[in-house]
């Protein structure tokens, strides 16, 4: 049996058409939860609605302010103790790449300019080679084609790098 409509009527308090009405007076001849439902109903349409203490409305805004003020102490403590820990694990995970900076700083720095002039003159002999490239290359393939090459050869060589650093022993000193 479908009590949907019925339920819904009653809940609602809606106004039923006449036919609406026999439905439901039918249907709670026949079924004692619907009718229970019923009874409950018109018990809380009786009932008289008591209005709230006086200075209710006060008390409620001093609570709500309270409130507001303990969450946000909790967050800014929340906050501050989640920046200390993520701090303190960085430092934790940096600490051997400063503590070699603080013993050797030159070595270290001279490393990075290595790097550093390393990484130019690839990109200086890309760039070069590039210029050259494109002065030889048949003019019969489209731009795009020559996009998708060097997309693919962009991602081969970060494959190739990765791969490299993945199974390249490093020492780690004396």
């Amino acid at each position: 049996m479908d009590h949907r409509p019925f339920e819904e009527w009653l809940l609602d308090n809606q106004t039923l058409t006449t036919e609406q009405e026999r439905q439901l007076n039918t249907h709670l001849r026949e079924c004692s939860s619907c009718t229970v439902m019923a009874e409950v109903n018109l018990v809380l349409d009786s009932v008289r609605e008591v209005s709230p203490a006086g200075g209710f409305t006060d008390r409620f805004q001093v609570r709500l302010a309270a409130k507001k003020k303990a969450l946000q102490r909790r967050n800014y403590w929340g906050f501050l103790v989640l920046t200390l820990s993520t701090l303190g694990i960085l430092g934790w995970l940096a600490w051997p790449v400063l503590k070699e900076l603080i013993q050797t700083p030159v070595n270290v720095l001279a490393s990075w300019i290595t790097s550093l002039a390393s990484i130019w003159a690839a990109i200086q002999a890309v760039t070069r080679t590039g210029a050259v490239l494109f002065k030889v290359v048949p003019g019969f393939i489209p731009g795009f084609v020559w996009m998708v090459i060097l997309v693919t050869a962009v991602g081969w060589s970060l494959v190739w790098v990765v791969s490299l650093m993945k199974f390249t022993n490093f020492s780690q000193g004396a």
